[in-house]
C-alpha cells in the first residue's frame, strides 16, 4: 500500500504517471514508458486517483502528450544534430529515456522538492542536468547551454496552465530574445478545456487551477514579442498521426468532443540581426 500522502510532491507527481503506465498496455503502439511502470511501483502506488484513468481515453491524454513532443524533437534534431533540449517543469518526464537519447545535452528544469524527487526515481543521463529554479525566475537561463548554430528547443508539458497570461508573456519574451533560432512546443486549452480541466482536478483533491488559455495561438503569440515567428498550432490527440493504433469506440468519441480544446504549439524565435 502507498505510503505517500495525498497533498506530497510525489503523490502530486505521479498523476501524470499513471496515464503513461496503463498506456503501456492499452496503447504500447504511443512511444511506452516502461519507467512510469516502474516508478509507481517503487513510490507502493497501487491504484491510479480515480476509475476514469483505468480507461484507454485516459492513457492516451497522458502518452499522447510525451509522443506529440518526441515527434516535435525529432523533427528539429534532425536539422539541428547537437541542439540542447530543455524541459521546463520537467516533473518525472521519461521523455529522454522513452527517445533514448543519450547524445544531445538535456537539461530539466523544476522546483527543489520535485527535482530531490526526480533524481530518487530518474537515473540521470551523462549529457544530462537537472536545474532546481522556478521556471518564471529567468535565471536558469544561465544553466542553459546554447550556441545559436546547434540550436535549442525547449519543451513544456502541460505546464504553462498553471502560470498566469503575464507571467507566460513575460517567459516567451524573455526565450525569444535569449536564444534566437531557437524552438518551444508547449501543450495549452482553450477556456472550455480549462473549465473541464479543472472539474477533473477537483476529483482528485488538488488545489491547483488551470489559469492560462487560448484559443488561436498562431493568432496571439505573435503579440508576446517581436521576436516570435513561425507559430504552428496542433490537436494535441490528433495533430500527431499514429501508425498501427485503433481506438475504441469510447476513446473515439472522448477525442471528438477534446478537438476544441487541447493543443500543442510549435513556435521559433527569430534570430538575430546580422
Amino acid at each position: 500500500m502507498s505510503e505517500l500522502k495525498k497533498d506530497s510532491v510525489e503523490r502530486t507527481l505521479c498523476i501524470p504517471l499513471w496515464s503513461r503506465a496503463i498506456a503501456v498496455k492499452k496503447l504500447p503502439q504511443i512511444l511506452p514508458d516502461h519507467d512510469a511502470v516502474r516508478i509507481l511501483q517503487e513510490m507502493g502506488e497501487e491504484k491510479p486517483p480515480t476509475v476514469f484513468y483505468h480507461m484507454e481515453c485516459a492513457a492516451l491524454a497522458g502518452a499522447i502528450r510525451q509522443y506529440d513532443f518526441a515527434c516535435e524533437v525529432e523533427a528539429y534534431l534532425q536539422e539541428h544534430p547537437e541542439a540542447t533540449v530543455v524541459e521546463l517543469g520537467a516533473g518525472l518526464s521519461c521523455l529522454r529515456r522513452q527517445m533514448k537519447n543519450d547524445g544531445n545535452p538535456w537539461i530539466n528544469v523544476d522546483f527543489p522538492d520535485v527535482i530531490a524527487c526526480r533524481e530518487k526515481y530518474i537515473p540521470t543521463g551523462k549529457n544530462e542536468k537537472n536545474v532546481v529554479s522556478d521556471i518564471t525566475d529567468h535565471r536558469w537561463f544561465d544553466e542553459v547551454p546554447f550556441e545559436e548554430e546547434k540550436g535549442v528547443i525547449f519543451l513544456a508539458a502541460g505546464v504553462l496552465h498553471y502560470l498566469t497570461q503575464e507571467a507566460v508573456r513575460a517567459l516567451l519574451a524573455a526565450m525569444a530574445e535569449r536564444f534566437p533560432g531557437g524552438v518551444f512546443v508547449f501543450d495549452f486549452v482553450s477556456d472550455r478545456g480549462a473549465k473541464a480541466g479543472n472539474a477533473q482536478i477537483s476529483m482528485t483533491e488538488n488545489d491547483t487551477r488551470i489559469t492560462f488559455a487560448m484559443e488561436n495561438a498562431e493568432k496571439e503569440l505573435p503579440g508576446y514579442s517581436d521576436r516570435i515567428a513561425g507559430v504552428e498550432q496542433k490537436s494535441y490527440l490528433e495533430g500527431y498521426p499514429i501508425e498501427g493504433v485503433r481506438y475504441n469506440w469510447v476513446t473515439r468519441l472522448y477525442i471528438r468532443s477534446k478537438r476544441d480544446q487541447y493543443f500543442v504549439v510549435r513556435t521559433a524565435f527569430r534570430r538575430a540581426d546580422p
